[in-house]
């Protein structure tokens, strides 16, 4: 896990086109396996699946995290894992569907009281060393969309966050309370969320190796949510690989320099 936050790949003053650091891919490439290959991935790494929406498999030291379960009724093929921990970033129907996930996993929801206010969640939990910080699912402190919990989760040598359906831009506490990160997920499609051009100023002041971008419109979720492609976020940026729906990441693989990772949407061959 990185000990600093990459900033001077992501200065302040060009952020829009994915700002001048991020021209050199990078040499140490992250290991990548689809299928069935992804529980055994996960004992030399973290593997990491793309259910849809804002959720992911999340699996290493034989522990499996979902975060914010998506229902079969988004498009989505059903998720048919069992899991130790599930994570809820907010209690909107696309992202609380614990009933999906298998198995009898502890289940951390970000917000309390069906999203008055926010849980403030600080665990260790099997492997997996897991934080919230607060935020808004809009720009105007939740009087449109309620409440937001970004999930930090330290696991296999590196920290991940999970966004959730962040709806604004990160002041620097915030920045601060997520701290250095590796791999972030982030919202892109707008409209529920932030947009392309505010997730690329939000990743700008995170500095993580890989970017995941979540919560767009594929082919899958067709027209159910009036979002965008992830096109808009791609526009003009460099270091962009398309990958397949599954994938893994090592703490001693990570890339040089930062790089979007669009893992393939769910249904299309994932």
């Amino acid at each position: 896990m990185r000990d600093h936050v990459r900033a001077d790949l992501f200065p302040r003053s060009r952020v829009v086109g994915w700002l001048c650091g991020i021209a050199a891919v990078g040499l140490a490439w992250a290991l990548i396996l689809t299928g069935g290959e992804m529980a055994m991935a996960a004992q030399g790494g973290l593997a990491i699946r793309w259910c849809g929406q804002a959720c992911f498999v999340l699996e290493g030291e034989g522990f499996r995290v979902v975060t914010d379960p998506v229902p079969p009724t988004m498009g989505y093929p059903s998720l048919q894992v069992e899991a130790e921990l599930v994570t809820v970033s907010h209690e909107h129907f696309d992202h609380n569907h614990v009933a999906s996930v298998a198995g009898r996993p502890e289940v951390l929801r970000g917000l309390t009281d069906g999203g008055a206010g926010w849980a403030r969640i600080e665990r260790k939990i099997g492997p997996v060393r897991v934080r919230t910080v607060p935020s808004y699912h809009d720009d105007v402190q939740g009087a449109q969309r309620g409440r937001n919990a970004i999930f930090v989760l330290e696991w296999q040598g590196l920290r991940l966050a999970h966004l959730g359906d962040l709806g604004h831009r990160l002041d620097r506490e915030a920045v601060e309370a997520i701290g250095p990160v590796d791999v972030v997920m982030v919202p892109v499609g707008g409209f529920f969320t932030i947009d392309a051009a505010v997730a690329t100023e939000v990743v700008a002041s995170l500095g993580p190796s890989i970017v995941i971008p979540m919560h767009y419109r594929t082919p899958a979720l067709g027209e159910r949510l009036p979002i965008a492609t992830v096109d808009a976020f791609l526009a003009g940026k460099p270091a962009v690989r398309r990958l397949p729906n599954q994938v893994t990441v090592s703490a001693d693989a990570l890339p040089a320099s930062p790089e979007i990772w669009v893992l393939e949407p769910p249904g299309v061959g994932g």
